[in-house]
């Protein structure tokens, strides 16, 4: 009896592994016939047009069309993934703002909302918005309930994220050891998966662009901290956790909340360049973008004194504010920084080149472990100066090994907020595939 039971298992097993085996190069491919999905995945034409019958009845694959050829005969039908057959909702949360969206198995957005959130909110009050905010897009309106079917939830999150389910650390949230998915999936009895942004962003740049088969490509990600993914045949290398954030680059540097001291996200990043501004302004330095914030911090006075004829009370404002630095730092940005390197101030030219030297020194790193053929870098705001981006590209190719930068080729790519949703609705998708089987 144990037998029968075993031998009907190892059956069942070996059908869901060849579905998914199908429906993933369906996926991959858009308009295949039968014959060619048989050639590409080693199964037999029989087993193929089986399996093709099953998806095709759970409506997760559709024919469409037939293919373009001059040969005589019976054209073969074009195969088609079906991206309307379900629906997940996909959440990302950054350091100021949560999105949150219903999409299509393709990542296509049906709606979404965003949440702002301000700086170092309590993390209960954004478990507590993210809450709200599903409730809220799964009751909307706009829903057609009699099409709409969600199959799970996905949450992409920076930080070290273990088993799909629980965020240990998130340095740029500052958030440690929440059991995310537990919290949610008894919320909403539905699959929740959590996984780290950085890989989910590396997968929507994975589908929309492929890599070779034979390429080892290195996603940097900068948008909040410094992550990265290796992305090696054509899949996300797991086994590469991509903290490089939380290396030592400096010995004896600025505490990070990881614990550890001069970590390369506290050396170079936003907040890192505009913490030594503020430590510079202090000390007298940095006059050029001194006078920027004056002249913000006035007219932020102005408009509260509502007075109509500003030019009248300009010099008595700047006379009156010039020595108070509190009220200078609170409009201190990363874009009045930008401002005052542009109109030569350089005290902030020595931090943009410090952070700079930093970034090339983490990226000389990876060359060296990796010897990538490609990296693709997210520069979020960091990389909005050229500068950096520049001197940090010099500052790696001087400290890594030659042979491994001849060849190198380097871009960024900008990740919005809708190819961000893209990333954790694949991601969601596919753990629903992999777990439950098509």
């Amino acid at each position: 009896m144990f037998q029968i039971n075993e031998a009907i298992g190892n059956v069942q097993l070996m059908q869901k592994i060849n579905r998914l085996k199908v429906l993933n190069y369906i996926r991959r491919h858009s308009g295949v016939a039968r014959p060619e999905i048989a050639k590409n995945t080693g199964l037999s034409p029989s087993s193929v047009t089986n399996i093709v019958s099953y998806l095709l009845e759970k409506k997760l694959v559709i024919e469409t069309g037939r293919v373009a050829t001059r040969e005589v005969g019976r054209k073969a039908t074009l195969i088609k993934f079906n991206p309307l057959a379900a629906n997940v909702i996909s959440v990302n949360i950054e350091i100021n703002k949560i999105i949150i969206a219903v999409t299509d198995l393709e990542g296509n957005i049906i709606r979404k909302k965003e949440i702002k959130l301000p700086k170092k909110e309590k993390e209960d009050v954004i478990l507590k918005d993210i809450e709200k905010g599903i409730s809220s897009i799964m009751s909307d309106k706009q829903r057609n309930s009699e099409h709409e079917k969600i199959i799970g939830i996905g949450i992409a999150v920076s930080g070290v994220v273990t088993g799909d389910a629980r965020l240990e650390i998130s340095a740029s949230m500052q958030w440690k050891g929440l059991p995310l998915r537990e919290y949610f999936e008894k919320l909403f009895n539905l699959p929740v998966f959590i996984q780290n942004n950085s890989k989910t962003k590396a997968l929507a740049v994975l589908r929309q662009n492929g890599v070779e088969a034979d390429e080892n490509v290195i996603f940097l990600d900068l948008a909040m901290g410094v992550g990265i993914i290796n992305l090696y045949k054509n899949e996300i290398n797991e086994a590469v956790a991509g903290e490089i954030g939380h290396t030592t680059v400096k010995k004896d540097g600025p505490l990070c909340f990881c614990g550890n001291r001069g970590c390369l996200e506290v050396m170079c990043s936003v907040d890192a360049i505009i913490n030594q501004c503020k430590e510079l302004l202090t000390k007298g330095k940095c006059p050029v973008l001194r006078k920027i914030l004056e002249k913000k911090t006035n007219e932020a006075k102005f408009v509260e004194v509502g007075d109509s004829n500003y030019q009248e009370i300009s010099e008595d404002l700047n006379d009156k504010y010039d020595n108070d630095i509190n009220d200078i730092e609170q409009h201190i940005s990363y874009e009045a920084i930008l401002e005052a390197f542009n109109k030569g101030d350089k005290d902030v030219e020595k931090v943009l080149s410090e952070c700079a030297e930093y970034l090339g020194i983490g990226i000389a790193n990876i060359i060296n472990i990796f010897n990538p053929s490609r990296i693709i870098i997210d520069g979020d705001i960091l990389l909005e100066s050229d500068f950096i981006y520049e001197k940090a590209l010099t500052e790696a190719r001087k400290r890594a090994y030659e042979q491994f930068t001849r060849n190198i080729k380097i871009n960024k790519v900008e990740i919005d907020a809708n190819k961000a949703i893209k990333g954790i609705s694949h991601y969601v998708t596919d753990k629903i595939f992999d777990l439950m089987g098509p």
